[in-house]
């Protein structure tokens, strides 16, 4: 594993899967579709390449463990479509809108799991 490895989503063939498969008029459910596409691909590389979660310091027990790897959710999704030039500064405005709409009328949160009623009001206020 190289360093830096834990840390990595983006992987070249995630790019890659990214680029050939979103198309602006995908609906939000069809780009849940291709995030947990992207998130099966990065699973399967962190599989293959035998990288191992970051460590991280436990203040409770005052020791290092490993973490958990964190998943692709739909706004990291929408973050590098930006980074990697797949949309403009517009679309990209429009993606966030239309998915803070969608996530208030099915109160869902980033990964498409419907959220407690206390977590929708916390995350209205931020």
């Amino acid at each position: 594993m190289s360093s830096g490895e834990a840390h990595t989503i983006w992987f070249p063939e995630l790019k890659q899967l990214l680029q050939e498969n979103w198309k602006t008029n995908l609906t939000i459910r069809k780009q849940f579709k291709l995030v947990a596409d992207l998130d099966n691909k990065l699973n399967q590389i962190r599989t293959e390449r035998n990288i191992q979660p970051p460590m991280m310091w436990c203040p409770k027990c005052q020791e290092r463990h490993r973490s958990k790897f964190r998943s692709i959710s739909i706004t990291a999704m929408y973050f590098a479509l930006k980074k990697f030039d797949n949309c403009t500064e517009i679309e990209f405005k429009e993606l966030i809108k239309n998915w803070k709409v969608y996530s208030e009328e099915k109160n869902i949160d980033i990964y498409g799991k419907e959220m407690a009623k206390s977590n929708l009001t916390q995350s209205t206020k931020a």
